[in-house]
C-alpha cells in the first residue's frame, strides 16, 4: 500500500471522527449559550454549529482565511475577549498544543459556572499520533504534542468524562470562580 492510500484511510477516519464530535458538541450545547471554539483551525466546526443555529465564535492564530465577524485570528492565551463572555468553550483537538498558561484566558473569558468541552489524544497514545505525523500520514500541524494531559490534569471541576474513538478521550469541565 502506498503513502498516498494510507492518507486516504487517515481521512477518512478523520472525517467520521469529526462528525462524531460535531453530534457530540451538538448535544451538550443550547441554542441560548455562546460558545467559543478556541483553536478553531479552518472553522469548519464553527460553521457546522452556526447551520444547526447555536452562536458559535471560532478563533485560530492560524485562521487559513479572511476574518469574518465570527472566525477571528487571535491568540488562545490574549483572545482579547471581555471577561465572563462565553457559556462555553469548545477545545477539539487542541489543548495538547497549548501550553498550560492557556487555562487562565479560558478561566477569564469564560462566564461563572461556564462549560469547558475538551477532546484530545489519551497520553498512551500519544507516540502513535506522532508517528503518524512523522510517516507523512497525518497533517504536520497535528503535531508536536506541548501539553498531553489526563482527564484528571486539567485544573477545573470534571463533571465527566469518556473516551472517544479509541485514541482519544472527552471530558466536560465546570468553571468555578
Amino acid at each position: 500500500m502506498e503513502i498516498v492510500d494510507g492518507v486516504c484511510i487517515v481521512t477518512i477516519i478523520g472525517w467520521v471522527a469529526n462528525r462524531k464530535r460535531l453530534r457530540f458538541v451538538a448535544t451538550e450545547l443550547s441554542s441560548d449559550m455562546s460558545v467559543l471554539d478556541l483553536g478553531c483551525g479552518d472553522g469548519w466546526f464553527v460553521e457546522s454549529l452556526r447551520q444547526w443555529g447555536f452562536d458559535v465564535t471560532g478563533i485560530d492564530p492560524n485562521l487559513p482565511h479572511a476574518e469574518t465577524n465570527y472566525l477571528q485570528r487571535k491568540s488562545a492565551y490574549e483572545s482579547g475577549f471581555d471577561d465572563d463572555t462565553f457559556d462555553c468553550i469548545i477545545c477539539l483537538e487542541t489543548i495538547e498544543h497549548l501550553e498550560s498558561r492557556v487555562y487562565a484566558e479560558i478561566k477569564r473569558i469564560l462566564k461563572k459556572d461556564g462549560k469547558l468541552i475538551v477532546t484530545t489524544p489519551k497520553k498512551r497514545w500519544n507516540w502513535f499520533v506522532e508517528f503518524l505525523s512523522k510517516v507523512g500520514l497525518s497533517d504536520p500541524i497535528v503535531t508536536p504534542h506541548v501539553n498531553v494531559v489526563d482527564p484528571n490534569d486539567i485544573p477545573f471541576e470534571l463533571v465527566k468524562h469518556g473516551s472517544f474513538m479509541f485514541f482519544e478521550w472527552w471530558g466536560i469541565y465546570r468553571i468555578r470562580k
